[in-house]
């Protein structure tokens, strides 16, 4: 497929080029600063632009099949990168007529039924706090998305870790998935790349977890 990848230069970003150039598909990457992707492939097209810059990615959406968002954020204060970062990619895509979105959200911004009492009053009283307006600018993307009409699947991810792609993990969409506590940002890749085409993860919200 040809591919639109935001956010390419984050560690997630990162393993999303590699394994979709692997995979065989044509990826472009907008960078903000296209320097720091340090691989060159022959199927890798590199631009600058900001997922907050609309006209960046309006120029870089005709042609693609699929649109991959591994936006975020280092700061914990206010932020619109989630929530205008997609209100900008969407546009883009309706003008273009491209419908597959995948974007990664927290799995941390609501608390399953089946999370035990102890890790959901740590989950509420301190990781909600800390991370409160990244998480509120992630709700804003998600509520954006459920009204919008494209083939969106937003993957609310736990913590994430720096280990190797295994391909053994979980996944439940639209519903609590037991135990979710890490993955991989090599296995969050391989999830998505997999799932490009898969009509039972269209708008839905992805638990994942190894």
């Amino acid at each position: 497929m040809k591919l639109l990848v935001l956010g390419p230069t984050g560690k997630t970003g990162g393993h999303l080029l590699t394994q979709a150039l692997d995979a065989g598909h044509d990826v472009t990457a907008l960078a903000r600063t296209p320097g720091k992707i340090t691989i060159s492939r022959p199927r890798l097209r590199v631009v600058q632009g900001d997922a907050l810059d609309a006209a960046s990615i309006e120029a870089a959406m005709p042609g693609h099949e699929a649109v991959l968002s591994a936006l975020g954020v280092a700061s914990r204060g206010p932020t619109t990168v989630y929530s205008q970062g997609v209100a900008n990619i969407q546009a883009a895509m309706q003008a273009t007529g491209v419908r597959r979105l995948i974007c990664i959200s927290s799995g941390g911004i609501e608390i399953g039924p089946q999370v035990p009492i102890a890790q959901r009053l740590v989950i509420r009283h301190i990781v909600q706090r800390v991370y409160r307006h990244p998480y509120a600018d992630m709700r804003r993307m998600e509520d954006a998305l459920q009204a919008g009409p494209l083939d969106w699947t937003v993957i609310r991810a736990p913590m994430l870790t720096d280990g190797p792609r295994t391909r053994d993990y979980r996944f439940s969409s639209d519903r609590p998935l037991p135990d979710q506590s890490k993955i991989s940002r090599a296995d969050l890749a391989d999830f998505i790349l997999t799932h490009l085409t898969d009509t039972a993860t269209y708008r839905t919200r992805v638990d994942i977890s190894n």
